[in-house]
């Protein structure tokens, strides 16, 4: 699973993007090594259900973090559906 962003709180998280992943467009965070549990689409501003949730302001950050770079997100889900390289945004 290719990132998508670079690591934020010097590798806390990082926001990563399957390739050929199920709809809708959306990204995984990897949190204290766990990246299962933590997936955020990118149109919709929602988070997917899972058993799990961010503190309240790591959340705050992906999700101003993907409204910033939703074009780019897109673009990157497109590549990875299309199994183009993944590369890194903002």
């Amino acid at each position: 699973m290719p990132p998508v962003s670079h690591p934020f709180k010097k590798g806390l998280l990082v926001i990563l993007m399957n390739y050929n992943d199920h709809a809708p467009p959306h990204v995984h965070v990897k949190y204290q090594n766990d990246v299962r549990s933590y997936r955020f689409e990118i149109t919709s501003g929602k988070w997917l259900k899972s058993g799990k949730e961010l503190p309240s302001k790591l959340k705050k950050m992906v999700e101003t973090w993907v409204e910033a770079h939703e074009e780019e997100l897109l673009e990157q889900w497109e590549n990875a559906m299309n199994n183009r390289t993944v590369t890194i945004i903002g």
